[in-house]
This record gives structure tokens, sequence and C-alpha cells, in this order.
């Protein structure tokens, strides 16, 4: 007895395709990580740390700070955000903490928005 359609399975076509999409992904995270190379910028003084956060709280401005912290001899990414509130310990940037004495720098930061065109 005769079916209408044989099926035909793909079998290790099938699964290459689920090996390439892994593979891919993989290779995107990948080259992320070793793209992300986070410069190093100046120490500040105490005082030019309060400054630019006193100035951050009137005015409602966002702010990037660097962290002392270091990950495989590379500073991690700075934590961006605004002002929320602070503590004897340190100041939250948003939902994220930050202690006074691991800032290392803090400047302005201006979100650019996708449709602006330079």
């Amino acid at each position: 007895m005769s079916t209408l359609h044989d099926y035909v399975d793909r079998k290790r076509l099938k699964w290459m395709g689920f090996y390439l999409s892994e593979h891919t992904a993989q290779m995107v995270h990948t080259s992320l990580e070793e793209y992300a190379v986070v410069e190093e910028k100046n120490d500040m003084i105490s005082q030019e740390i309060t400054e630019v956060m006193e100035e951050a709280l009137l005015k409602d401005k966002s702010v990037a700070i660097q962290t002392n912290e270091l990950v495989n001899h590379s500073y991690l990414p700075d934590v961006i955000g605004k002002i929320k509130g602070h503590n004897e310990d340190g100041v939250f940037i948003d939902e994220t903490f930050v202690a006074y004495d691991a800032i290392k720098h803090i400047e302005f930061y201006q979100y650019h928005k996708w449709s602006e065109i330079d």
C-alpha cells in the first residue's frame, strides 16, 4: 500500500541548522566581549566628584560613573543613570548602588536618540 506523499527526514541537515544558529549566537557574544574594552578615565578628587553630584541632583541630570573595580585587568562599564538617592556609604544610580570610595570618575551623561542625525 502506498501513501500519497513520502515523508523525507532531513536528519543531519536539520541538526546542522541547530548547530549553526547556536554557533553564530556564541560567535556574536564572544566578539562583543572581545571589543568591550573600557578606557581608563582620569582620577577625580572628592571635591570634584561632589560638585558634579550636587549639580546632577539640582538639575536632574544623568551621570556616568567609572568605578575603581577591575575585572581581568579592564575597568567595568560605566554606571549610567540619574541619582535616585544616597546615604553615608554611597549613592544610588537608578537601582545600582555605588560606594563613595569606589568612584574613580564621574561626568554628566547625554543620552543620544536613535533619530538624531549628526
